[in-house]
């Protein structure tokens, strides 16, 4: 019996050789499919997905767009123009007006700054004037003031006459020495005096007093702008530069 069995063995594998095979194939072939429609499938949910989501925004695009062409959005949204735009024209006016009162409260400083600093200097040229008076004249002054009528008085810095003659060499003189046109013009009183920064214009001895000196006259406190004859024969004396 074994015999037997032995002999018929390798025709029974080789009987059944063709099936195996076929099943074999069969199989790969359903893997094959399964895959492939797994993949398929998964695409066809990615396509329907990212339509689905297009699709809803696209709803909310429209009633969004539907939303901005009712006439209460129009309506509504003209009313927030509009005061947007009023409270802008409120803003752009506000500041305007903090700006002017900045530059307003700037230039009052300013001006005050600069008024103090003049009356500050006007002090100091006074109390100069009155030390070279001190230093150059030792007569006494009983008030006299200098008039076209009265024509020579013995003023506070000793005798005082005056002249009228074109000032212009004199101021020009002034100016190269540092009397600068705006901090001290020429101009003529409304009593006749001609002054320079405010100061009287008076010719004298330049040895005793040098030009651009104060010293003090009848007439408020004078600035050395000239010189004449008559200084060699009265070193004191002042004339005063009038329009007499």
């Amino acid at each position: 019996m074994q015999k037997l069995y032995r002999k018929q063995g390798p025709d029974i594998y080789i009987h059944f050789k063709p099936l195996v095979l076929l099943l074999t194939a069969v199989a790969l072939i359903l893997l094959i499919l399964i895959y492939a429609n797994g993949v398929m499938t998964n695409q066809k949910q990615e396509r329907l997905t990212m339509e689905n989501l297009t699709q809803r925004q696209a709803v909310g695009l429209v009633l969004l767009d539907e939303e901005a062409e009712l006439p209460g959005t129009k309506e509504a949204r003209a009313v927030v123009d509009e005061y947007e735009r009023k409270q802008e024209i409120k803003q752009q006016k506000w500041l305007a007006a903090q700006k002017k009162r900045v530059a307003a409260a700037k230039a009052a400083a300013k001006k005050k700054a600069e008024k103090k600093a003049r009356e500050e200097e006007r002090k100091k040229i006074l109390q100069i004037a009155k030390a070279n008076t001190r230093r150059t004249y030792s007569g006494t002054y009983n008030g006299a003031v200098l008039s076209r009528s009265a024509g020579t008085v013995m003023g506070p810095s000793g005798k005082e006459t005056y002249y009228n003659l074109d000032m212009s060499t004199c101021v020009r003189i002034m100016r190269g020495m540092g009397f600068s046109a705006s901090q001290y013009p020429y101009k003529v009183r409304s009593d006749g005096v001609k002054t320079l920064g405010g100061y009287v214009m008076c010719a004298a001895n330049l040895s005793l007093r040098p030009r651009g000196s104060y010293i003090m006259t009848s007439l408020g406190v004078g600035i050395v702008v000239d010189t004449g004859g008559f200084a060699s024969r009265n070193p004191t004396q002042l004339d005063i530069c009038v329009n007499w």
